[in-house]
């Protein structure tokens, strides 16, 4: 039995439950043991800073031998008098994938109030990462609530209307992600729309929903939208693939064509996606976003003397290493060394095909904390990009920690610093910067210290 000493990456129900937000009055249910839940939702809550609510079906021994139907039906009722969500998101667990619970049969007969749905999302923890369950259930939600729309692909000229599928990111990211297609489109559609949500405080009353999220009209038209771009294509790929599906199953016009790319971090990996937007709206970029990329390599330009040739690591989920991998390559510094936790079989070849790797780079997939320390230790960085968890790991190696990703909970409001987008580059930029210059400083004695570095 191989032993994982402090994994890379959690459990694929958290994922969903960050996907189930999204929809502007949703509730996500863990169908599974109460322990799960309280497990996901402190995530979440920590990250974020805020109160986040999850029920749960709460299995039992009995469950185990018996199947959990009698629990998910009580839960569902219960929900639904108690907080009276407009989309209830059942997501299962290991312990409700292990017994085999038959969750689509038993959301089939279920008494749902009129006017609100249930959809359901196979997320057992011990399959995949958050990012899978976050791509199966932005799935589920597309194939389980688009509706037949007659009038699909009649809505006005060309490049009227897209809808914009996001990748696990911060609030504040796909903010920016949204502000750069709406400069393209007329209308943009976010699927799933965490903004408004993780970013506002929780109601006090458990049946008051915040304003964001994507609402259940939109999810329900989705099939009429003929144009989409996907970012992030772990947790993407499944939703894409489903809107494919979906608008040429059931939408007059005969197909949506979906256009998927890596997570615009990084300058490069942003004149992708711009590019991508372009090509879709047959638009130009305005002159704002044009200037937008010009200040951000100017200022690279400005501390490249001071990034050139720097060794980092790179820890944190497979969607987000890629766009760190091309930040580092875009500010001349060295990935050393990628690594991710579990991933897609072909996670590698995306790597290569989307980042000019130099040939000492090595990236490791599916391995721990432990084999990275290890790497590490071999081969020296001078930095560390991920989340929390490599604190540790920065501390012994004896270089800084730059927190980017999810989980950050020892930072106040670091949900709330960009990545994406140009402006996430030169947020990016700076902290990195910053980060060498605390180093330089560190154990310096104050009248050593210089006051400016310039001039």
């Amino acid at each position: 039995m191989s032993l994982c000493i402090d994994p890379l990456h959690g459990c694929a129900p958290l994922g969903a439950l960050y996907a189930a937000f999204g929809v502007h009055g949703a509730l996500p249910l863990s169908h599974g043991a109460s322990g799960c839940c309280r497990f996901q939702r402190m995530e979440l809550s920590k990250h974020f800073q805020k109160t986040v609510r999850v029920p749960s079906s709460l299995l039992r021994d009995r469950a185990a031998m018996f199947g959990g139907e009698p629990e998910l039906r009580e839960a569902v009722e219960n929900v639904f008098r108690l907080y009276g969500p407009e989309v209830l998101v059942v997501c299962t667990t290991c312990l409700s994938e292990t017994i085999g619970d038959d969750v689509e049969g038993i959301v089939r007969m279920l008494d749902v109030p009129e006017a609100a749905s249930v959809v359901w999302a196979s997320t057992p923890g011990y399959a995949g990462s958050p990012l899978k369950g976050y791509a199966a259930t932005v799935a589920a939600l597309v194939r389980q609530l688009a509706k037949p729309v007659p009038e699909a692909g009649e809505q006005g000229e060309d490049g009227r209307r897209l809808c914009l599928l996001p990748g696990w990111m911060n609030p504040v990211d796909v903010d920016a992600a949204h502000g750069y297609a709406t400069a393209f489109f007329d209308r943009v559609d976010v699927v799933p729309d965490v903004r408004g949500v993780f970013d506002e405080r929780t109601p006090d009353d458990p049946r008051d929903y915040v304003a964001g999220g994507t609402p259940l009209a939109t999810l329900e038209g989705l099939a009429g939208c003929g144009q989409a771009v996907a970012f992030g294509f772990e947790a993407t790929h499944a939703g894409a693939q489903a809107l494919r599906e979906v608008a040429e199953r059931i939408a007059s016009s005969g197909g949506c064509d979906v256009r998927e790319v890596g997570l615009p971090v990084g300058i490069a990996a942003t004149d992708a996606f711009v590019q991508e937007l372009a090509g879709l709206s047959g638009r130009r970029a305005p002159s704002w976003l044009v200037h937008a990329r010009t200040r951000a390599v100017d200022c690279l330009m400005q501390v490249a003397d001071r990034l050139y040739g720097k060794r980092a690591l790179v820890a944190c989920d497979a969607d987000l290493a890629v766009g760190l991998a091309s930040f580092l390559v875009d500010a001349g510094m060295v990935p050393a060394c990628v690594a991710v936790g579990d991933v897609e079989p072909d996670f590698e070849r995306r790597l290569h095909s989307a980042v000019r790797l130099p040939e000492e780079s090595a990236v490791l997939v599916g391995v721990d904390r432990a084999e990275v320390e290890e790497q590490v230790a071999r081969h020296p960085v001078d930095l560390v990009l991920g989340d929390t968890r490599n604190k540790r790991l920065a501390a012994r190696c004896g270089v800084p920690l730059v927190r980017v990703g999810f989980p950050v909970v020892d930072r106040p409001l670091a949900y709330t610093e960009p990545v994406a987008g140009y402006e996430g580059a030169l947020s990016l930029l700076r902290r990195v910067a910053n980060a060498f210059c605390e180093e330089e400083e560190h154990g310096v004695d104050p009248e050593d210290l210089t006051i400016s570095r310039y001039f």
